[in-house]
């Protein structure tokens, strides 16, 4: 159930009031029989949203209410529409991918509410990763949720009126896009008060990222493309963070970040949080080298996501290339030539990957919003030892992209960097 959206009658929702929403929706309330006896409680950790549980012995729902406002800065304006562009994220890519969502029971928009079903047994992705727990089907699912969502909404599939349609949708959430456009590509380049990075041990690599210049004329373009490119419907924010997972299930959650933008963006930002875990690894170790085995996992994690992202990606391009980008009659089944073109495609994507996954480490390390891989690991100088490694192979993602040929040249990068010495 939808209502419509609307700008004055909001308000945050508090514990009390979840048992009369419930009874005001119809298709909320028939999930649970009875709403006697609902239990409820807020779970919300994050910067952006309000999160409640809230279930009894029949059902089990998460209400998601977006904050006008960052929680911990409450003197940084948010939008509340954000919430519709995650409804209409889901709503657009349920054709295709959607086992790999939770399931939506309504979007309110006076209170910009979206309910959906309680995930369980999951746990958010990144507190496994920190834990050491392997997720062996992950890469598996999580590489045709990418195949799937990026070729769909593209080029390659869409005509262009359909997919001019599908931009229109979220080209308005330019707040959104704003804070990404700030937080990874200009503020950690910068001097700027919300930076915060482990002091004093980064204090010098902090120093020589303000001075670069070719590194800052590399992230600049990164932020043009960004901003200009509308290769794919993006998920915008996908981090082990907005991943919940099982051994045997994935689910992507909080796309309220979707916009048309550059497929790498989606890629790299999970290839660069994957990464993050596996220079995060030392800092969590009980006894020395007893997460080597777990650090060689991750690796090849990554490796196979690309690895099938790529086949699955090209395997739809060659059996439903409906869109207006290269279209059939111009070409023979099997040309040489098309083959020669979609291998540069590919090629391209995964230096565009590389890039913006560099990007995404920087920002984590230096910026304003840190990953708690490296926050939770308490000895400071451990963390910064960590961070460090991850922010050499990142600049070399970053300045040098071109060198990356292939995703062994990522996984060789990542074992350099990792057994080398940091200069703190």
């Amino acid at each position: 159930m939808v209502s419509k959206f609307k700008t004055n009658k909001y308000k945050p929702l508090k514990l009390n009031d979840l048992k009369k929403f419930i009874n005001s929706k119809k298709n909320l309330k028939k999930l649970f029989k009875s709403t006697s006896n609902l239990r409820v409680k807020e779970v919300g950790d994050g910067n952006l949203n309000l999160v409640f549980f809230v279930e009894n012995n029949y059902n089990a729902i998460c209400l998601k209410q977006p904050l006008p406002y960052l929680r911990v800065l409450k003197d940084w304006p948010l939008t509340l529409k954000r919430s519709y562009y995650e409804y209409e994220y889901f709503n657009t890519h349920k054709k295709y991918v959607k086992n790999h969502f939770p399931k939506i029971y309504d979007y309110d928009g006076v209170l910009r509410s979206i309910t959906m079903e309680k995930l369980s047994p999951h746990i958010i992705m990144r507190h496994g990763l920190i834990k050491g727990i392997k997720y062996n089907s992950f890469a598996e699912s999580i590489s045709t949720y990418l195949a799937k969502t990026l070729f769909y909404t593209s080029d390659l599939y869409l005509n262009a009126e359909s997919k001019k349609n599908f931009i229109s949708k979220f080209i308005s959430n330019t707040e959104l896009c704003k804070i990404t456009e700030d937080l990874i590509f200009t503020d950690p380049y910068s001097v700027n008060k919300n930076n915060r990075w482990t002091k004093p041990y980064l204090n010098k690599m902090k120093k020589k990222i303000e001075k670069d210049e070719k590194l800052k004329i590399v992230i600049s373009r990164l932020k043009l493309k960004f901003m200009k490119n509308t290769d794919a419907l993006l998920h915008g924010d996908l981090h082990t963070g907005s991943i919940m997972v099982t051994k045997k299930d994935t689910k992507v959650i909080d796309p309220e970040f979707a916009f048309y933008g550059p497929m790498g963006f989606d890629i790299g930002a999970l290839i660069a949080n994957l990464l993050m875990s596996y220079f995060s690894q030392t800092g969590h170790e009980r006894k020395i080298g007893e997460r080597k085995k777990y650090k060689k996992w991750l690796l090849e994690t990554i490796k196979t996501i690309w690895d099938k992202f790529e086949k699955k990606f090209l395997k739809l391009w060659e059996t439903e290339n409906h869109g207006d980008a290269y279209p059939k009659v111009l070409f023979k089944k099997n040309s040489k030539k098309m083959n020669l073109e979609k291998k540069m495609y590919m090629q391209n994507l995964f230096e565009e990957t590389v890039a913006y996954a560099g990007a995404k480490i920087i920002r984590r390390i230096y910026g304003f919003a840190h990953n708690i891989d490296f926050e939770w690991i308490e000895n400071t100088k451990v963390r910064a030892n960590c961070e460090y490694k991850a922010s050499n192979l990142a600049i070399e993602m970053l300045k040098n992209t071109y060198s990356f040929k292939s995703i062994n040249d990522l996984i060789k990068a990542a074992k350099i960097n990792e057994n080398m010495k940091a200069k703190l």
